[in-house]
């Protein structure tokens, strides 16, 4: 029955709602409760990230770290290196290079106005170094040692994909995730992209400015 001197689409309701307001509103719930099934794309797995534990004093004014991981451990992630290593330390510790290296055969890192240098090898062949890498990564990936003042102060992890390898984001949250929970005070973990190709640099805290300088050179 129609209410005299109102239409039908300003028939009040129990709710007090006019019916075309319901209307909308119930289509509308129809079409995201029929339209969840078609959005619903599989489960996908995603890694969290473990933050250093801090401990604050009873004033809630500083705070420092609860553990810190041991020389070993460290030593470890890093493939037996350290920083503040020479090359021809570090030489000694890679296979296959023996003492070969030596400051003044090393070519610049041009990303730095400062005299950085480095030395790369190929991730594939650099075992000691790639310890926490579960996935895949490409070809071209390298592990790239930067050294300022002859001392070893930067390892660069850089994941570029490929044909075997289309997505190479999955290796260097690999790598990330073992660094991520170590204090700063440590060494500082950075992960960015530059271009197809991830990054992963671990730094020497004591670096000053050449913390903040990334690698923005064309992927091998």
């Amino acid at each position: 029955m129609e209410l005299r001197g109102v239409g039908p689409s300003r028939a009040p309701s129990k709710t007090g709602v006019p019916w075309p307001v319901r209307a909308a509103l119930a289509s509308g719930l129809m079409l995201v409760t029929g339209g969840a099934s078609i959005a619903q794309l599989g489960v996908v797995t995603k890694r969290i990230l473990v933050l250093p534990t801090r401990q604050w004093n009873d004033t809630a004014s500083t705070w420092q770290y609860v553990a810190l991981p041991s020389a070993g451990q460290i030593n470890a992630l890093l493939g037996g290196l350290h920083f503040g290593m020479t090359p021809e330390q570090v030489g000694q510790r890679l296979a296959g290079h023996s003492s070969a290296l030596h400051w003044d055969d090393l070519p610049n890192a041009n990303e730095y106005s400062s005299d950085v240098r480095y030395f790369w090898v190929p991730m594939q062949a650099a075992d000691s170094l790639t310890g926490p890498i579960q996935s895949c990564f490409g070809d071209s990936s390298s592990v790239n040692l930067l050294f300022f003042r002859q001392a070893l102060f930067r390892i660069s992890w850089r994941f570029v994909p490929d044909q075997k390898c289309h997505d190479a984001s999955e290796a260097a949250e690999d790598l990330y995730a073992a660094f991520m929970s170590i204090a700063p005070s440590v060494l500082i973990s950075t992960r960015y992209a530059n271009g197809p190709a991830e990054v992963v640099d671990v730094t020497a805290p004591n670096a000053g400015p050449l913390i903040a300088v990334r690698w923005h050179g064309r992927v091998r």
